[in-house]
């Protein structure tokens, strides 16, 4: 059924072409946030899911590397709930860890249980979040926010009583609304990237300012 449907209009246009709006302009793959989105991934297979199937909440748009990787996989915890990650419903950052030296994504550390993220395990075993051409892609938006943190800093240094000017404070807000590939900006602005530098510096000489973009990268 699935197969025929797929070649409906109302599939391959009208469910495939929401799918691609939700996914911003550039349509990336809603698991990995770095290739084009290419079709419709099932979040519960429907190999396994069959009831599933046609249920809007189960789509995704997902890249061709995304989709091979996932395949059928769809680990359980005891509970019978999903350890993948579902971008559309979930803060992945809640699950994993961005170490900034590397563009690599690993599982979060949980200091009160010791372990890591169980769901960040899975979700870093299941998709290619890790590929080389993906950290690379990471780091370069994160060299970009990063510069544009930085800059906005020194420009606020320089002025006069060692507040930014309007200009620079509108080009800062520009710099993070036109950075929202892989998340990066809520890792720096709302996550754990906040203590990291030129960011903390910035939340702390610019509290309400940080708060503001902090809001306007949240989920």
């Amino acid at each position: 059924m699935w197969k025929q449907a797929r070649r409906t209009k109302t599939v391959r246009e009208g469910v495939f072409g929401v799918l691609c709006s939700m996914a911003g302009e550039r349509k990336r793959c809603m698991y990995c946030e770095d290739s084009r989105g290419t079709d419709i991934d099932h979040f519960w297979p429907k190999s396994a899911y069959p009831q599933r199937t046609f249920q809007w909440v189960n789509m995704l748009l997902s890249c061709s590397g995304c989709q091979r990787a996932k395949g059928d996989r769809f680990p359980l915890n005891e509970a019978g709930e999903p350890l993948l990650i579902d971008p559309t419903a979930e803060d992945p950052w809640e699950y994993l860890f961005y170490v900034s030296q590397t563009g690599v994504i690993t599982a979060r550390f949980d200091p009160g249980t010791g372990q890591e993220s169980p769901k960040g395990l899975a979700t870093t075993d299941l998709l290619p979040l890790n590929d080389e051409a993906i950290s690379s892609g990471r780091k370069r938006v994160s060299r970009r926010l990063v510069d544009a943190v930085q800059g906005f800093l020194d420009a606020a240094e320089g002025s006069f009583a060692g507040t930014a000017e309007d200009g620079e404070t509108s080009r800062l807000r520009a710099a993070i609304r036109e950075s929202p590939d892989y998340g990066l900006s809520r890792w720096y602005f709302a996550g754990a990237g906040q203590g990291e530098e030129p960011f903390r510096s910035l939340k702390h000489a610019y509290p309400k300012l940080f708060e503001e973009l902090a809001h306007v990268v949240s989920p």
